[in-house]
């Protein structure tokens, strides 16, 4: 009891921050090293927490704007920004800044990885007040480059992990791009190189979290190790498996779910050492607590709502339920493990993010088991893949291709079904239909199934559809409908990313044309991802475009396509386009970027 107690208490002082005076948080600790009742014990942590929290809000004082010239340390490793740009999380002074490059200054940075350090001169300038994502990750200022002047190796054990890092990469030079992006995300959490069409592929299909890192890695880590150290003493094992854990939340760049996972690992290694009776749901309650405790803005961190609630889900529900599904002990195993997760992350990701997808269910039952054999493959193979190279490396990684096919093939399929999503209310309706289907008997098992069946067909009937006439997309794209017809404009400042999410919410199957106004290499990059996601395209451009296959058009042309007539009103700097009806005699809408 006590442990959940001291978890639930931390969280709500972290979330809360009230500034308590540390004398009074002294006394509440001896309270309750003293009594140790729960009660006792929350306020302990509820107090300790919250002075925390509000002593780290205090210490968030933004830089003075001013010119830098002096070393940084990375914090993360550097990634995209645009087309020409990179960017990173750095620490100078022991403050943390984010970090901005474009151009040369950025070239000089594509190899540097976290733990080095910079010589920078630049542009400082402190973050807004209002910037929640930036406070919540201790940045006080940003920082733009102007010139990296010189550049230090890291300390002697971020090298050793940095080696690590560089070596798996280099054995995955042997796998296709997608297939490289997708493995260095799942196994070191560098997701820097995945195509927009897979992020948006896994995104639409409720497997986001395979992109990334996630605490799943340490359990296989775990498993990789533990046969080499069981023979070991307690002390000499709890020191190598801990070295272990903190080797790779430092090699996957700390990430929250990482944290939550090396701190419940370590807590569980700790009390098996010390012959301490410590299951899954203390030691999470442990870790829980003990991390806010470091750092109380943890609390506020998406990734680690997620992590936490798909954690407690799964070592809450995933028995029960599995015990009371019939069938094989695998397929009952898997899918009680990833239905507990995904409803106990359900009301954190629809609160963050809207309704979510209906498709994540079975494409987490199917992905999820492939998951784990990439993740240890990694671990393993991935490293001698890397130390030797060439042919050796591309037989290595046979069996991933294989693995990440049938991923990737999940992945796509389950983002091509219909755009249905549940909300709050039909989530509860699914989770009781779930419920009542595995009670035991036929009667429950159709009822229940029947009323999964009805949430279903709802979902599906209410999935969006692309609605007649202009509909303002995200990052300024435009997309005009009618009669089926399907043409999109773009202004060359969004994100490939963006520009698809946004098109698969509304509805959009399929592309008639596409305008890159601008015809510049930012819209060059979504024309290749558009390219991925819907095949071969009708694209229209200015004269001197960068925009591959796209056609350049003159002032005066027109262009049909299906039900709707595109007329060049104007090409130079950009395109600015008249829309109509095909079968109006005048100008009905208007398709405008000049001076976006």
């Amino acid at each position: 009891m006590t442990p959940f107690v001291a978890a639930g208490a931390a969280a709500a002082g972290a979330w809360m921050a009230w500034p308590v005076a540390w004398p009074l948080v002294a006394l509440a600790v001896a309270a309750a090293l003293r009594s140790r009742r729960p009660i006792v014990v929350a306020a302990c942590m509820f107090l300790l927490t919250s002075m925390m929290a509000d002593r780290a809000m205090s210490g968030l004082v933004p830089v003075a704007p001013a010119d830098f010239d002096g070393w940084v340390t990375l914090a993360d490793d550097p990634t995209p920004i645009g087309q020409v740009g990179l960017g990173f999380t750095a620490i100078t002074e022991g403050r943390r800044v984010d970090v901005t490059a474009h151009g040369s200054a950025a070239s000089q940075l594509r190899q540097v990885l976290a733990g080095e350090r910079l010589w920078i001169r630049g542009d400082l300038r402190p973050v807004r007040e209002s910037d929640s994502w930036s406070r919540w990750r201790h940045v006080v200022g940003r920082l733009t480059v102007d010139e990296v002047v010189g550049r230090a190796e890291a300390a002697p054990v971020s090298r050793f992990v940095n080696s690590i890092r560089r070596t798996l990469v280099a054995g995955a030079d042997e796998l296709p791009l997608a297939d490289r992006a997708l493995f260095l995300g799942m196994v070191i959490g560098d997701d820097r190189g995945q195509l927009p069409v897979t992020a948006d592929d896994f995104r639409a299909a409720g497997l986001g979290h395979l992109l990334v890192v996630s605490g799943q890695n340490v359990a296989f880590v775990l498993a990789l190790v533990a046969p080499a150290v069981v023979r070991f003493r307690p002390g000499p094992r709890l020191m190598v498996l801990l070295a272990l854990l903190s080797a790779f939340a430092l090699l996957t760049r700390f990430e929250p779910s990482v944290l939550r996972a090396v701190v419940m690992a370590g807590v569980s290694v700790g009390g098996s050492s010390l012959d301490l009776e410590i299951d899954g749901r203390k030691a999470l309650a442990l870790a829980v607590a003990s991390l806010l405790v470091i750092d109380p803005f943890l609390v506020h961190v998406i990734g680690f709502q997620l992590s936490v609630s798909a954690t407690a889900g799964i070592v809450w529900m995933s028995v029960p339920i599995a015990e009371r599904l019939r069938g094989p002990r695998m397929f009952r195993v898997a899918l009680a493990t990833t239905a507990s997760a995904q409803l106990a992350v359900s009301p954190v990701l629809i609160t963050a993010f809207g309704p979510m997808p209906l498709a994540s269910l079975p494409a987490n039952v199917l992905a999820e088991p492939v998951a784990g054999p990439v993740m240890m493959w990694g671990s393993t193979g991935g490293m001698v893949a890397g130390a030797l190279g060439g042919r050796v490396a591309w037989l290595i990684h046979l069996p991933t291709r294989a693995l990440l096919w049938w991923i990737q093939n999940v992945a796509h399929l389950a983002a091509r079904a219909p755009t249905a999503t549940v909300g709050a209310v039909m989530l509860g309706l699914l989770a009781a239909g779930f419920a009542v289907a595995i009670r035991g008997s036929h009667r429950w098992r159709i009822g229940g199934g029947a009323l999964i069946l009805l949430v279903t067909a709802v979902s599906v009937a209410a999935a969006p559809t692309v609605e007649a006439g202009r509909s303002d997309l995200g990052d300024g794209a435009v997309l005009w409908s009618d009669g089926g017809t399907n043409v999109l404009v773009l202004d060359g400042i969004g994100g490939a990313r963006q520009t698809l999410e946004d098109l698969r919410t509304v509805g959009v199957r399929h592309l008639d044309l596409v305008v890159a106004a601008r015809g510049n290499r930012s819209e060059a990059i979504m024309v290749r991802s558009l390219y991925d996601r819907f095949g071969e395209l009708m694209v229209i451009a200015p004269p001197l475009h960068r925009v591959p296959g796209a056609h350049a058009v003159q002032v005066g042309d027109r262009v049909a396509v299906g039900d709707l007539r595109v007329e060049i009103a104007a090409n130079d700097p950009q395109l600015d386009v008249r829309i109509r009806p095909a079968t109006s005699d005048v100008d009905t809408a208007r398709a405008s970027t000049e001076g976006g």
